[in-house]
């Protein structure tokens, strides 16, 4: 074996190892997410999009993708997706809606819109817009850590020395 052929397969090699530790989020049903939140307490997070969105498209291209941030989703939430113009039936603290008025129910008439909900289905609150990896990223360790009931999310960044203009 040659230099170059060890060379070639220690690059194939680290290629395939990264792509095979690389984690996707675990996108799940409504349903689904609300039956795993109420057995282990965690809580469910519902990312309300629409297909022409530019800023959903740019927060499944930038944000999603991100390690940190598939980290954060699956360490404190199970995530759902919905889509506002959908007529797709899903149940929601045992009521049945369209993801069209679950979208509507929780005001998510802009996308993207972020919508936090704790384990037993009350609502935590709702961002709406696109958020950068970084700072979507400390929203889901803000919420997911129990933050929110004591500070606001800019004094929550100003204390990991970030600020937001």
């Amino acid at each position: 074996m040659t230099v170059r052929s060890v060379y070639l397969f220690l690059v194939v090699f680290l290629f395939h190892s990264q792509l095979a530790t690389a984690q996707t989020i675990d996108w799940m049903s409504l349903e689904k997410a609300q039956s795993l939140a109420a057995e282990s307490g965690k809580k469910v997070l519902l990312y309300s999009e629409a297909q022409w969105c530019g800023y959903c498209k740019k927060m499944n291209k930038e944000v999603f993708p991100e390690q940190s941030v598939v980290d954060s989703l699956h360490k404190y939430f199970y995530p759902v997706r919905i889509d506002i113009e959908s007529k797709d039936a899903v149940l929601f603290n045992d009521e049945r809606f369209t993801e069209q008025s679950l979208a509507r129910a929780f005001r998510a008439i802009r996308t993207p819109t972020t919508i936090f909900i704790n384990s037993d289905g009350s609502l935590i609150g709702t961002q709406p817009g696109f958020l950068p990896a970084e700072i979507f990223d400390k929203l889901l360790a803000y919420v997911g850590r129990d933050y929110h009931r004591r500070l606001s999310f800019e004094e929550y960044l100003g204390n990991q020395g970030i600020t937001i203009d």
